[in-house]
């Protein structure tokens, strides 16, 4: 009988386990699938714990045991009725959370006419800005798009507690709401003639990325932030506010700016940034651009990006010139991404000469259909790995090659002869370096090179070979390199 009730007790206990152990995969399995969803796009709506927890009772019961599975809450308010059940939601998740740090994730959407925002919806607001206020020494990661207004709400909800800071943040995301003609919601507290100081004292912040509403234009900031602790900063910038920022931000590894149009931008400073190994950069006008690589010095650079934005009338001559005599500067450049409107063939190859040899990877998506084709037969035959060639072919480190958009018109047999010498040719790397990855997105209906003209190509490359007909030129993401180093 003893030797039963052993066995029992051991057959009882060894179910737990597994059954513990099973719940233990499905929590997993769980985040993993919440992580893959942002990864892909952060402020659309994703599968939470509610809809997971209504598939069964089984499952119902692990999210409702799991508090890791709540702390990251994703609320879109797509009109101002929506208040109250965003409140709703905010307490379920804050509750079930436990002491996990939180990710929130606050997003105003609406597709249709603007809507009436009652005393009863205004309420709900202040309301939800006071719970956000009392969670705010859990938030670990905060974005929102919502009207400065509504940070406004939340900074006085937070003044007005005894205790409470930002202690453990890390990312702090402040994106616009898109709208035609009008911002939604408008909220009241519109007039700010004190800047939002609520992350200031943020000991963790490293990561910040802020819309146009707080761009810097060389004078304070309508924000307070830590800036001599930011080592990743997404933001909108005059020349000279840019300048202001590389001053402040000594820690600054990666940096994505727009830079404003400024035609009396005048040069004369100079700047030694030695933490930066990644720059991105939009720029519309030649002097902000000239100025800004004429004054600029960053011996760590590792990942430079630029998207020229430039107006129809404007010489590109001039900043092609000045990326030729900027590249050499830059000796430890690793990958190299261009967004060209209007290049000649002779400017781009020269500055495809001035890369620096250490050169792993290249992105180039032209964004302009031209009868004549940048990328010239003496091009790729430069490009081409032979015994026979006197001088050594360009970018000889070349891992990863991407070329996208328009005008990719090459020709088929001397652009399949260039892939050949660096890949079934080349195996034993006796030329340089193996060629790894291609990226082909041509766009439909312009003058480009085709699948079928590459079916050698890829017959190589197999599935390291994304070639493909596209609709339009990927505006903002790097299908090759969607991470900055």
């Amino acid at each position: 009988m003893a030797n039963t009730r052993v066995s029992e007790h051991h057959s009882s206990s060894k179910g737990m386990l597994e059954s513990r152990a099973l719940d233990n995969v499905l929590v997993g399995i769980f985040l993993a699938f919440g992580a893959v969803a942002r990864r892909e796009d952060y402020w659309a709506p994703s599968p939470g714990p509610i809809l997971l927890g209504s598939v069964c009772r089984r499952w119902r019961a692990v999210t409702r045991s799991s508090p890791l599975l709540w702390a990251s809450i994703r609320i879109d308010i797509n009109r101002p009725s929506r208040f109250a059940s965003a409140l709703h939601a905010f307490r379920l998740f804050t509750t079930r959370s436990g002491a996990w740090p939180l990710e929130v994730s606050i997003t105003f959407s609406n597709e249709e006419e603007k809507h009436h925002v009652s005393s009863v919806d205004m309420e709900q607001c202040q309301l939800l800005a006071s719970a956000l206020a009392a969670s705010v020494e859990r938030w670990q990661h905060f974005r929102t798009n919502s009207h400065p207004s509504f940070l406004r709400r939340i900074e006085q909800a937070v003044a007005a507690r005894p205790s409470s800071s930002s202690r453990i943040l890390e990312t702090l995301w402040v994106r616009p709401y898109m709208r035609e003609g009008e911002t939604w919601p408008d909220l009241g507290l519109n007039i700010h003639t004190t800047p939002l100081t609520m992350f200031a004292a943020s000991p963790q912040l490293r990561h910040v990325s802020l819309n146009d509403d707080y761009s810097f234009e060389g004078e304070d900031l309508p924000i307070r932030l830590p800036w001599q602790q930011i080592e990743r900063l997404d933001i909108d910038a005059s020349f000279e506010g840019c300048m202001q920022l590389l001053r402040d931000c000594p820690k600054l590894a990666q940096f994505t700016i727009a830079m404003a149009q400024d035609y009396g931008v005048e040069g004369g400073v100079d700047i030694v940034h030695r933490a930066l190994r990644s720059l991105e950069m939009w720029v519309d006008d030649e002097p902000t651009f000239d100025c800004f690589f004429e004054c600029v010095k960053l011996p760590s650079l590792l990942d430079l990006r630029i998207h020229f934005a430039l107006a129809w009338d404007a010489d590109e001559s001039i900043t092609q010139e000045r990326i030729v005599s900027y590249l050499p500067t830059c000796s430890m450049l690793q990958r190299l991404v261009l967004r060209l409107y209007e290049v000649e063939s002779d400017d781009f190859h020269d500055i495809l000469r001035a890369v620096p040899p250490g050169l792993m990877e290249l992105e180039i998506c032209l964004e302009m259909d031209k009868a004549a084709t940048i990328y010239t037969n003496e091009l790729l035959e430069e490009l081409t790995f032979n015994r026979g060639r006197q001088t050594p072919a360009l970018l000889p480190n070349l891992h990863t090659l991407s070329l996208l958009g328009e005008g990719l018109n090459m020709d088929p047999t001397i652009f399949t002869t260039m892939i050949r010498s660096r890949t079934k040719e080349n195996v034993n790397c006796r030329h340089g370096a193996l060629l790894q990855s291609l990226y082909i997105h041509t766009v439909e209906d312009t003058e480009s090179i085709t699948i079928q003209d590459l079916v050698e190509v890829k017959a190589i490359l197999g599935d390291r070979a994304d070639i493909r007909m596209v609709a339009f030129a990927p505006m903002y993401r790097s299908p090759a390199f969607p991470d900055l180093l």
